[in-house]
């Protein structure tokens, strides 16, 4: 017959020092439990239960139980993930006397001390956190001794030291392989075997009652060494854990921090360059390959990734109001001091947001590629902070330029003006593509009398006509709708890297 106990430790802690070790010297702990401990405990739940019942105790009875116990060929299942934990000491009091002794000094009389150490091993706070003794004794135990051992056994509220609470109880269902076995010699165990106190099969009852300043300092009488072969343990690996998200956003803002401040007329640098970092990300996570890019891409990949990179699988933009994502630029004093990253249409979802988050992490040049270049932080911002005006939801009727406003089509031919592609011109008519309302009627004024030289973001198929793109002309422009028009409002070449940002103002 086979017995099986299950005893687990609802702190999630064994402590014990093994028989005869100074713990301070303890290099090893007890582990795993000793079968020696457990029939010391037994005998002695055995008497309280006998006191409680109100009855003499059968010496018999006792007698045959430790027997068993004695009889028996012990073996563990040891939760693979238990660990010792790291010692603690503390300071215990002891006599009551003064301090310093000599009777020539002054002293206070105060309490002793005495440095414990404490040793414990650590078990994990999942299913698999009890530890399982498995005895095998073919004729020993009956049906009158099982009852008696689980008297004893629900009796048994702490194990070792007493902040080790432990719950033991026999359970057969569903009883794992043993993973630590019992022998006799160091070398029969294998390399690192752990020596372990264990009752000998004609121990007494009186051997396993005595007191512990009466015993042999080594090995008590009744008890044997064996060994004990610790499962290895699983190397450890980090479990990545995703930061929740915010499911329901469409906007994303981070603060600007840096030691040189970016100038306003290269934010398009940093806008694109982050940009560019969040697609490549994206395409990472959706594909499993960090290396992987757009070019690369499988379709379904792409697809994937379209409302971040404003383009279907074959390259061409996609269709309808502008789903694809934004990334703007909030300046205070003429100074970028946020970037928002924003989408009208669907939130942002667990990998968008993954990506964004990651390489916002990182720094980025504003002003060149090369390692000494100027570099700024992206340091997020949560809901707490509301988001810039154009952004709450209020209306207004006077909008100003927060950024340059660069025109799409060039406005002047031969240095002469062209009435069709004049700078209102094209205002109205992108505002009424974007369905704000009173757009013909909306007034445009120039701020200002000089423009700005502004780099604009070139697509990466006008790549070689950089040189004759170059730099643009950006404008300062205040709007005056006929009624209040909701934000945000951005407008022109660029306007989906910062350019073109348009802030609400006060009538007055």
């Amino acid at each position: 017959m086979q017995i099986v106990l299950r005893q687990t430790f609802p702190l999630g802690r064994f402590h014990a020092t093994p028989w005869a070790v100074n713990p301070f010297d303890d290099p090893h702990g007890e582990w795993p439990p000793s079968p020696w401990r457990l029939v010391r405990a037994i005998a002695a739940r055995w008497h309280q239960w006998a006191r409680e019942a109100g009855q003499q105790p059968e010496k018999a009875e006792l007698e045959n139980l430790l027997r068993a116990f004695c009889a028996s060929r012990f073996s563990f299942y040891l939760p693979i993930f238990s660990l010792k934990g790291k010692s603690l000491r503390q300071y215990f009091p002891q006599e009551f006397g003064w301090h310093p002794a000599e009777k020539k000094k002054a002293g206070t009389r105060s309490y002793n001390t005495s440095l414990a150490q404490d040793n414990y091993w650590c078990l994990p706070s999942n299913i698999d956190n009890a530890v399982w003794w498995l005895l095998d004794n073919g004729d020993k135990w009956d049906d009158s001794l099982l009852l008696t051992l689980d008297r004893c056994l629900e009796r048994i509220t702490y194990f070792g030291r007493a902040e080790s609470f432990t719950r033991i109880e026999r359970n057969s269902a569903d009883a794992p392989a043993p993973n630590c076995t019992l022998e006799q010699e160091r070398l029969a165990a294998g390399v690192g075997a752990i020596p372990v106190l264990v009752p000998r099969s004609d121990a007494t009852r009186e051997q396993i009652e005595q007191t512990t300043g009466n015993l042999n300092p080594t090995i008590p009488p009744g008890a044997q060494v064996m060994y004990a072969l610790r499962p290895s343990r699983p190397p450890a690996r980090e479990r990545p854990k995703r930061k929740s998200r915010n499911r329901d956003t469409n906007l994303i803002q981070f603060a600007i921090g840096w030691n040189v401040a970016p100038r306003r007329q290269v934010i398009v640098r940093l806008t694109s360059r982050f940009r560019g970092a969040i697609i490549k990300e994206l395409l990472g996570i959706k594909s499993g390959n960090r290396k992987i890019t757009w070019s690369r891409a499988s379709i379904d990949v792409r697809n994937a990734v379209m409302n971040m990179t404003g383009k279907d699988a074959s390259g061409k933009p996609l269709k309808g109001p502008h789903r694809h994502t934004e990334f703007l630029v909030w300046c205070e004093d003429g100074q970028p001091t946020r970037i928002l990253v924003w989408r009208d249409q669907a939130p942002f979802d667990e990998d968008e947001q993954a990506a964004i988050f990651h390489t916002a992490s990182r720094e980025l040049a504003w002003a060149g590629n090369s390692p000494d270049s100027w570099r700024v932080k992206l340091i997020p911002l949560d809901r707490a902070v509301p988001p810039p005006p154009g952004f709450d939801g209020v209306t207004a009727k006077v909008w100003e330029s927060l950024t340059p406003y660069v025109p799409p089509r060039h406005h002047l031919r031969n240095g002469k003006p062209r009435d069709r592609e004049s700078v209102n011109a094209q205002i109205r008519r992108e505002l009424a593509s974007r369905g704000f309302l009173g757009a013909d009627q909306v007034s445009v004024e120039q701020i200002g009398d000089d423009a700005d030289w502004v780099t604009v973001h070139i697509p990466r198929g006008s790549a070689k006509n950089r040189a004759f793109i170059g730099d643009r002309r950006g404008y300062q422009i205040r709007l005056t709708f006929p009624v209040p028009v909701n934000g945000p409002i951005r407008l022109g070449n660029s306007s989906s890297f910062g350019l073109g940002m348009f802030k609400p103002v006060s009538e007055e």
